[in-house]
């Protein structure tokens, strides 16, 4: 309800009018999309993708509460820190009573790496971090600077698919926030692309330890798949590799000052690659053969067969699928990384 009340507020600032840059944004489809984040985080690399999440406070371990994770926080010195660190990319909070941020962080986060983006040689992607329930936020979001928005699962589950076709529109990449197994079918059904599973339980605010893991089955495998929520040891970290995850979300432990460690640990961990069970090219039949000799399920040819048949660039194929008709699905935000 407060977000509701945030949203309506947002209509009758003058960025919302029917010539404002958000109504804009809204209105007319980009002419080309911003894939910053997929190619910061790469496809299937052998490396473990990092991704800080810049906040002051979080929601408390029981429903309700609010703890101060860094109150005194300037998003350009924590963006300093973590591109030290070796991040990928940063979720930035927009939301004030959640997380103590504001659209102002985000727009001096995007206005921060912009200048950075000499001595790195690339910018670093950001993802805009809000309960989002409205297109309308999207397009703030967009027009702040962000390269990509969090769609939380839980938040929206009715308004999901809708948001998640916004996204597309306006050429933003959308990370979409799960922790339930239900929530991955859904997220995997209308075509996310980049799935963050996390560990804490939204509703009721309590950490559960191991739920990404429990659920790695049932992730969409052509989506790209980072884990979140309460990390703090190379042992989770090597949990979540182990199941098929591409990377992690760190939060409270580098604004605790642990960071450094678990980074370096991280970065001295020899990595194996993330591949799906791979498929003998050239059979006429096989336990994923379909109707008419069509291959069915999602399948992802492994580098080695890739070298082997001429091809340099490594795509998935879905072909089969409902009613064992050929299904080609949209993948929102994919392209060629």
């Amino acid at each position: 309800e407060q977000k509701r009340r945030e949203v309506e507020r947002l209509r009758l600032m003058p960025e919302a009018r029917s010539d404002g840059p958000w109504a804009l944004r809204l209105g007319y489809p980009a002419p080309q999309g911003d894939f910053a984040l997929s190619h910061a985080i790469g496809w299937r690399d052998e490396r473990l993708v990092v991704i800080a999440d810049i906040k002051r406070t979080s929601p408390g371990r029981r429903l309700g509460e609010y703890e101060d994770i860094h109150t005194g926080m300037t998003v350009p010195s924590s963006l300093d820190s973590v591109v030290a660190l070796g991040v990928s990319g940063a979720l930035v909070c927009t939301d004030k009573l959640f997380y103590g941020g504001s659209s102002n962080d985000l727009l001096e986060a995007s206005m921060h790496v912009r200048g950075m983006e000499y001595a790195l040689g690339s910018r670093l992607p950001i993802i805009a971090k809000d309960l989002v329930i409205d297109p309308l936020q999207i397009a703030r979001a967009s027009c702040l600077g962000a390269n990509a928005v969090l769609l939380i699962a839980a938040a929206c589950p009715n308004q999901l698919q809708s948001l998640l076709d916004s996204c597309t529109l306006m050429g933003i990449e959308a990370v979409v926030e799960v922790h339930t197994a239900d929530e991955a079918r859904l997220a995997g059904e209308i075509g996310a692309s980049v799935l963050l599973v996390n560990e804490r339980d939204r509703e009721t605010g309590r950490l559960v330890p191991g739920q990404a893991v429990s659920i790695a089955g049932v992730l969409p495998p052509d989506a790209t798949c980072l884990g979140g929520g309460g990390i703090e040891t190379i042992e989770q970290v090597r949990n979540l590799r182990a199941a098929g995850y591409d990377g992690v979300v760190l939060g409270r432990t580098l604004a605790a000052g642990r960071g450094d460690a678990l980074m370096r640990e991280i970065e001295q961990e020899s990595w194996q690659q993330r591949l799906a069970e791979p498929i003998q090219l050239g059979a006429t039949a096989s336990a994923n053969e379909g109707v008419g000799g069509m291959m069915k399920g999602p399948t992802r040819l492994s580098s080695p067969e890739l070298a082997a048949n001429g091809l340099e660039a490594e795509f998935i194929v879905w072909i089969g699928g409902i009613n064992s008709k050929m299904q080609v699905p949209l993948h929102h935000s994919a392209c060629p990384r």
